[in-house]
């Protein structure tokens, strides 16, 4: 069998398997921490905590064990070679940096139309938050997830649908993903300020969609670097506490309204870079095509 028959027949097993190791090990353990003992850590439960960590890592394990059985130990190393790849233009760090908490500072100053952010806002105190906001993200959905989405699944969607319907599919399946926090965990993905309807999942699903569309973009931009995937990740996880870490506590209907626009900018922004996408690939089919040979380790 030819390898990226192989490979694209990987994609359902390891859905399968991400999703398996999430509901698993990680929805009873939120169950059990959030619904039955109201978020009070009981003594015992520090025996699951590591089989929580496999859950929340679910997506990143199940590219793994898949390659590993799929394709072998070369399979593996270019898959963690995607991780590796840093050498791409500064433009693109930076523009990964700033651009989740630019959209969220926008989005506040639409809603107060400037005036209250201008005169409250520290930036000296939004920049102190970076440091605990990013640690206390990195290790959960940026590690623990994109070797899965972006390293393994969105390389073989990309030469079977194309890149904007590669994340629409990807945006829905990383959505539902998140099942066991919706509804065991409430911050952990839709924000608890939201609460759980099915208004709340709509809204969420266009942000992940979203996003997923923004990330597509840059994961072709950057010849496959899942490293500026993982980067984006944590900066769009991150961006509100960064930016509120230099205003006052607001409001939670406050708060709430600020996300609405948020994400109703990221889906423009997405439509936009959709329609691109789109364009791009009927005038030449070339960014498929370059990320299916990188993805079987052939040269561009």
């Amino acid at each position: 069998m030819d390898r990226s028959t192989s490979a694209n027949g990987s994609l359902g097993p390891f859905v399968v398997l991400a999703y398996a190791l999430t509901w698993v090990f990680l929805g009873p353990f939120f169950y059990v921490l959030n619904i039955k003992y109201d978020g009070h850590m009981q003594p015992w439960m520090w025996a699951w905590v590591p089989f929580a960590l496999v859950g929340g890592w679910g997506p990143t394990l199940a590219a793994l064990i898949v390659t590993a059985r799929a394709e072998g130990r070369p399979g593996v190393r270019r898959l963690l070679r995607s991780v590796a790849n840093w050498r791409v233009s500064v433009r693109w760090y930076l523009l990964v940096l700033a651009f989740p908490p630019v959209v969220t500072a926008v989005s506040v100053l639409v809603m107060d139309r400037g005036l209250e952010t201008l005169r409250n806002f520290d930036p000296g105190a939004a920049l102190a938050a970076i440091p605990v906001a990013y640690l206390l993200a990195l290790p959960f959905g940026p590690l623990g997830e994109e070797l899965g989405w972006r390293g393994f699944a969105l390389p073989r969607l990309l030469p079977r649908y194309g890149a904007a319907l590669a994340s629409l599919v990807l945006g829905v399946i990383w959505t539902f993903w998140h099942i066991p926090m919706m509804l065991w965990s409430p911050g952990a993905s839709i924000p608890s300020f939201m609460g759980l309807s099915a208004f709340a999942v709509g809204v969420y699903l266009v942000q992940t969609i979203s996003e997923t569309v923004l990330m597509t973009w840059l994961f072709v931009r950057t010849n496959g670097s899942v490293l500026l995937a993982i980067l984006a990740h944590l900066t769009f996880n991150t961006a509100e506490a960064v930016v509120y870490g230099g205003l006052p506590e607001p409001a939670i209907e406050q708060e709430r309204a600020v996300y609405l626009v948020n994400v109703a900018l990221l889906a423009v922004i997405a439509l936009v870079v959709m329609w691109r996408l789109a364009m791009r690939q009927r005038k030449d089919g070339t960014d498929s095509l370059q990320l299916n040979r990188s993805f079987r380790g052939e040269s561009p």
